[in-house]
């Protein structure tokens, strides 16, 4: 097969000063943006967390609080000084918020994603930083689960956590009428494939995180490895078939932290070909 049909990084490597620098130079109507958000399917930003604050403490000790001033705002603390930031909250289950927002001046880059679930007090961290090891322009993920300790919430003695449920499974995603249905197969617990039904005979596989939030509803994280190596973050209802999300990395245009969501459909399949094309038979073995 030809190469030019293979997911192949064509791009130059970045340093890390090219990454703060691009980062800097990038105003929020940019980076709050993107070609996959704003669609149909996108829930609107909710107000439900103004004037709400949130104390947490997760299982490796750290200890936070979120506050939200305003409907796209939150202020918080690791500890360390108080910081303000721009924000999305999102809700497509009851009692359950997805909350995205770039850590303005940060270096290394960075940006936090949020799910809190109020109807038990549990809460999943994720904070993202463009600072790979390797490669600068690889996000580098770090979870945490945790608990909110000034709701009254009676602790339910367990936490979010990763969970293979979802190995073996895939769908369909549509964000926007008229862009190419999205096929994710969740491969192993540490992989996804992913493949465009405008042109299935591309595909990348992924590194990928699944965490479980409540029956039915959990979270999927990938890594772009194969294409710009941005973080792709989704809070996943499969009860209504609808997700939210975010993607935050390096683009070149510049940085990318915006929310997106979608309407998903079960595949039939695990392999990158939609469900009703002609496959080969008669090998005598099947």
């Amino acid at each position: 097969m030809p190469d030019e049909n293979r997911a192949q990084r064509r791009w130059s490597h970045f340093t890390q000063d090219d990454i703060g620098r691009m980062a800097r130079a990038t105003p929020p109507e940019r980076y709050r943006h993107g070609e996959w958000g704003e669609g149909p399917y996108m829930p609107l930003r909710s107000p439900d967390l103004v004037g709400r604050r949130f104390e947490m403490t997760f299982t490796d000790g750290l200890k936070a609080v979120y506050e939200f001033p305003g409907a796209e705002e939150v202020r918080w603390n690791f500890g360390s000084g108080t910081h303000t930031d721009e924000c999305d909250v999102h809700t497509i289950t009851p009692d359950l918020y997805f909350v995205n927002h770039l850590v303005v001046g940060s270096d290394p880059p960075e940006a936090h994603q949020l799910v809190l679930d109020l109807s038990n007090g549990l809460v999943t961290l994720n904070v993202a930083a463009l600072n790979h090891p390797i490669e600068p322009r690889d996000v580098k993920r770090t979870f945490r689960f945790g608990f909110i300790t000034n709701c009254g919430y009676e602790d339910p003695g367990f936490r979010h956590d990763f969970t293979t449920d979802m190995v073996g499974r895939a769908i369909y995603w549509t964000y926007k009428e008229g862009m190419p249905k999205i096929k994710h197969i969740y491969l192993t617990p540490y992989f996804y494939t992913v493949t465009s039904m405008r042109d299935p005979d591309w595909a990348a596989t992924n590194p990928a995180d699944y965490v479980k939030i409540r029956d039915g509803v959990y979270i999927f994280s990938f890594l772009e490895w194969r294409q710009s190596g941005a973080q792709g973050f989704f809070l996943m209802d499969f009860y209504r078939m609808h997700d939210v999300g975010c993607f935050f990395g390096m683009e070149p245009e510049g940085i990318v932290c915006y929310t997106v969501g979608a309407k998903g459909e079960w595949a039939e399949h695990l392999y990158t070909l939609p469900d009703d094309a002609p496959r080969a038979t008669g090998f005598g073995w099947e």
